[in-house]
């Protein structure tokens, strides 16, 4: 009797390992090409996602300024780098206290282009004191002026917040509700208006977009470059020189480092000689999206059929 037991388990145990088939290994996909254009004023924000192969969301610059981190425990909020936008913390705690940035301009803070926020240019606003934005510059040229800004309280599902022309002696009290399925809640105090600016945390991989980097030679100064900026929710990229575009596969992405660094793409896959961009095409960048899925990707224009510039040209390929 036992032995007739055990024979049947051992048949159900081959019946079972016979069902089970191996994972086939992933194959590539085809050399795809991308093109956007930003417009010669480099106005326009893009976002590009590669799982589906198409642009996801085209906003101007023009429309916000800042940026509210959603979630339950989000609580940092950003500025709109496109613009050159710039913040001054002073020591004052009321609104009504402040009718002009001077005095106030010597230590411009602005986000770190790496996206970290805890590296933002208004900082730990829990501090209770009044910031004074300097709005930057519209994609014509034209300077915007400044602004003061209190952020009053942020909860698991709203911030309330007073800002003003900064020679104004009213203000404007608002309090928005934190997007759900997005990273941030945008919102321009030039309008007074909640604004519609990224899509869906999962629906976009990358964005074209103008921000503030900060270079160090030959001095220390922050300035307003051109590039691809990642999306900093579980998007990974890595650069790659050493070793050419073709031979880049799955095995070899998998053994890379990546990092979550939304500037890891940048705007060095350019560079400007004499009037006009060259592109950088040995540099190869590795893209690891929200689903774990590995693209490779390097930039082969940045001008228009027409020769138009702020046009970039790219071609990727899904490993």
């Amino acid at each position: 009797m036992r032995f007739t037991i055990l024979l049947m388990i051992a048949v159900l145990l081959s019946s079972c390992l016979k069902e089970e088939l191996p994972i086939p290994k992933r194959q590539a996909g085809e050399l795809t090409v991308g093109e956007v254009s930003m417009g010669a004023n480099y106005e326009y924000q893009i976002y590009f996602d590669f799982s589906a192969n198409q642009m996801t969301g085209n906003v101007s610059k023009n429309i916000w300024d800042l940026g509210f981190e959603t979630g339950d425990e989000g609580s940092r909020v950003i500025t709109n780098t496109s613009r050159n936008m710039m913040v001054y913390t002073t020591d004052k705690t009321e609104l009504s206290e402040i009718y002009s940035e001077v005095g106030y301009t010597n230590d411009p803070k602005f986000d770190n282009a790496n996206g970290n926020l805890d590296s933002t240019g208004i900082g730990n606003w829990e501090d209770g004191f009044v910031r004074i934005i300097n709005m930057g510059y519209s994609s014509t040229g034209n300077e915007l002026g400044f602004f003061k800004l209190k952020i009053h309280e942020v909860t698991p599902t709203t911030y309330t917040f007073e800002f003003a022309n900064i020679s104004a002696s009213n203000s404007s009290t608002r309090t928005i509700l934190k997007r759900e399925g997005y990273n941030f809640t945008y919102f321009s105090m030039l309008s007074d208006l909640e604004e519609d600016v990224s899509p869906k945390t999962q629906d976009w991989d990358i964005v074209f977009t103008q921000y503030i980097h900060q270079f160090y030679e030959p001095v220390v100064t922050p300035y307003l470059v051109t590039g691809c900026v990642s999306n900093r929710i579980e998007t990974k990229v890595g650069l790659v020189t050493e070793v050419d575009f073709d031979a880049i596969d799955l095995e070899y992405v998998e053994g890379l480092e990546l990092s979550e660094n939304t500037n890891t793409i940048g705007f060095s896959w350019k560079t400007l000689v004499g009037e006009s961009y060259e592109i950088n095409t040995e540099m190869t960048y590795v893209i690891q999206d929200y689903e774990g899925i590995y693209y490779k990707m390097r930039f082969i224009d940045f001008y228009s059929e027409t020769g138009e510039k702020g046009n970039p040209v790219w071609e990727f390929v899904e490993l």
